[in-house]
């Protein structure tokens, strides 16, 4: 299946480019064409003018020449007699006109015609202006016609002086224009030849040139498209390309979108290199890229994540090529000669059941794999039911980000009692939140919605503050009481952290011995350098640190010699059930062993009745921490079931909280 090309053209401009060289190019020539047409409109006019000079010269020479000699002053006062008339014409036929002139006029100082060539004009008047401005010596020329209408000739009329004794005469020579023009035309004609081959020279070279650059930015476009629309690394289509398939398949009736991500590949990089991590993802690529099939599409969303899409699949069909990506990479990678195995992660989502636009599908999907990756079953296909990326987790976020900065969150303190005495040590700061409108709004809801919208961090310390001044508010009032306050991953890999602590115990005068911090065995594998790091300056500090959960993964022991641990939690599901499993009972009672032997404190939690506590007594545990010593209770209400242990001899009863 391959991208629809407009979509591809449009998208990356792939013709765009070229058409504007084109563009560039007519341009330039339209231009240029222009240029020289304005060139030439300007040669033409000087030639023409040129042209026009050289015959009004010629009519000034004949002026001061001839005619000078010729003439009498009288001849420019008034019109001519008859007798005058026929010797003037007899001169201008035999020495004058036979120069090419068609027309010669005498004017007298008012503008009028004294005499002429031609009798028809004997009645008119010269242009008084040009007549006045040759008397005093400029020449002036203007084109004009004579002759009838329909016999008319176009001619150079030039007003040229006289010299006379004692005065000044004016006369208008009328020369053919033609002639003229012609002359002009010579002139301009091979101008205009010089400028055609400059120009059809230029086209000439400027074409290959274009040719070039149009191939060159072609070329460019190409490798440009490719790569929006390509993986860099692997080759495959890139999430941009994917959408595109997305929407292309949408078009039809049905279509199964899925998101693969490799599990724990951070550690392949971590171990490896990121170098063997890019090698593996090429190597995966393409072994997944041979196998899904004619009919899916396969591209690689960014990092270690993949997608594939197979238009007109049901659900049932996803699933089956889920079945056959796990199938493919059982066998194991070779990197370096090193045999590497690898699991993925497969969230589908299917259109138009779980979504009818690319974003709603590929957000789906996202959800389903992060279930399939929690959930550790390889395959999960989206259900609304496990969706916490709704509308309604949303509008929680923003709410619970305006408890934490109004301090609307209230902490619980669950007591922690010592085996040996039955009297409470120490409590668990637990949050609980008060919703106005929703009412109480359980950890499990919106904990969760904190990690995942970067509100987790802000949470702990507000949890690490209220805690903290209630310590020392029952410091003051005579109560030595420790407590414990969970943090999550974000939080022990804030190298921050240690100092804000430091900064809240000497506000409060509190011990740094009084407080306690839980984290659970998979925040220690997070970043366990990092993690490592800011659990020594806790313990440099003098600040308790407790795992909680113990039991429940699968590296604690190792961790328990590397790390400043002074205590464990055994969790409850071990502790609930010991005294009727046998298998419960072991792992409680190895425990304590375990942490007897390191020196380490234990607390069971989920002590629920007197035969648990006995039983946990009698195996030697530290503390104990359940509903049967108390529920947890706000700060207020913890007085009353601290006096009520307090009050409490052997054998130890249950006091409700």
């Amino acid at each position: 299946m391959t991208p629809r090309p407009v979509r591809a053209k449009a998208e990356t401009g792939r013709d765009e480019p070229p058409r504007l060289i084109l563009r560039f190019a007519v341009s330039t020539c339209v231009a240029l064409a222009l240029a020289a047409g304005a060139i030439l409109l300007v040669v033409r006019y000087y030639d023409t003018v040129q042209s026009e000079r050289a015959a009004t010269s010629q009519a000034r020479v004949v002026a001061s020449t001839l005619l000078r000699g010729a003439l009498d002053e009288s001849d420019f006062e008034r019109p001519v007699g008859p007798e005058r008339r026929a010797a003037l014409d007899h001169f201008f036929a035999t020495s004058v006109l036979d120069q090419g002139f068609l027309r010669l006029e005498l004017h007298a100082a008012d503008g009028s015609v004294t005499y002429s060539t031609d009798r028809r004009s004997l009645p008119q008047k010269g242009a008084l202006e040009h007549v006045r401005e040759a008397r005093e010596g400029v020449i002036r020329g203007d084109v004009t016609t004579i002759g009838d209408r329909g016999d008319e000739r176009r001619v150079l009329r030039t007003y040229a002086p006289v010299p006379l004794t004692g005065t000044t005469g004016v006369v208008a020579v009328f020369q053919d224009y033609e002639p003229i023009e012609a002359a002009a035309t010579a002139t301009f004609l091979p101008v205009v030849g010089i400028f055609e081959l400059v120009l059809i020279a230029l086209f000439i070279a400027l074409v290959p040139i274009l040719r070039r650059v149009m191939r060159r930015v072609r070329r460019q476009m190409e490798e440009i498209e490719y790569r929006a629309l390509y993986d860099d690394l692997s080759g495959l289509p890139n999430r941009t390309l994917f959408r595109y398939r997305i929407e292309d398949a949408l078009v039809g009736g049905s279509a199964a979108v899925m998101l693969l991500d490799l599990d724990r590949f951070k550690e392949i990089n971590d171990a490896l290199g990121h170098k063997s991590g890019d090698l593996l993802l090429c190597e995966l690529g393409t072994r997944l890229a041979d196998g899904i099939g004619d009919d899916a599409s396969f591209a690689r969303l960014g990092g270690d994540e993949f997608g594939i899409l197979i238009p007109g699949a049901s659900i049932d069909d996803a699933l089956a090529q889920a079945e056959r990506v796990h199938t493919a990479l059982q066998t194991p990678f070779s990197l370096g000669g090193l045999p590497l195995e690898i699991a993925t992660s497969i969230g589908i989502a299917h259109f138009p059941e779980h979504g009818n636009d690319v974003d709603t599908l590929l957000q789906r999907a996202d959800v389903a794999m992060y279930l399939a990756k929690g959930a550790h079953a390889g395959t999960a296909v989206y259900d609304i039911e496990q969706d916490g990326n709704d509308a309604d987790r949303l509008a929680l976020a923003a709410e619970l980000r305006r408890a934490i900065e109004k301090e609307q969150l209230v902490l619980y303190y669950q007591p922690k009692a010592a085996l040996a005495s039955g009297l409470v040590v120490g409590v668990e700061a637990l949050v609980r939140w008060e919703h106005p409108e929703r009412g109480l709004v359980p950890p499990n809801d919106f904990i969760p919605v904190a990690e995942r919208t970067g509100l987790i961090k802000p949470l702990s310390r507000y949890v690490l503050g209220a805690a903290i001044r209630q310590c020392r508010d029952w410091n003051a009032e005579g109560r030595d009481l420790h407590v414990a306050v969970n943090l999550t991953i974000p939080d022990l890999l804030d190298l921050t952290l240690p100092d804000h602590i430091a900064g809240l115990l000497d506000e409060t005068g509190v011990r740094p011995a009084q407080l306690e911090l839980e984290l659970t065995e998979s925040t220690i594998l997070a970043d366990p350098f990092r993690v490592r790091q800011v659990l020594t300056r806790f313990d440099e500090m003098g600040i308790g640190l407790a795992i909680d959960d113990f039991g429940t993964g699968y590296s604690s022991f190792a961790y328990l010699k590397r790390l400043p641990v002074q205590t464990i939690k055994i969790d409850r599901s071990f502790v609930m059930g010991m005294c009727e499993d046998e298998s419960d009972a072991t792992i409680v009672r190895s425990t304590v062993d375990l942490a007897r032997n390191l020196g380490l404190g234990v607390v069971a939690e989920g002590v629920e009745s007197q035969e648990i506590w006995d039983a946990l007594r009698a195996q030697g545990c530290s503390l104990a921490q359940g509903y049967f010593i108390s529920r947890p209770v706000p700060a207020d209400e913890l007085a009353q079931v601290l006096d009520a242990r307090a009050s409490v001899v052997p054998p130890i009863a249950a006091v409700a909280g």
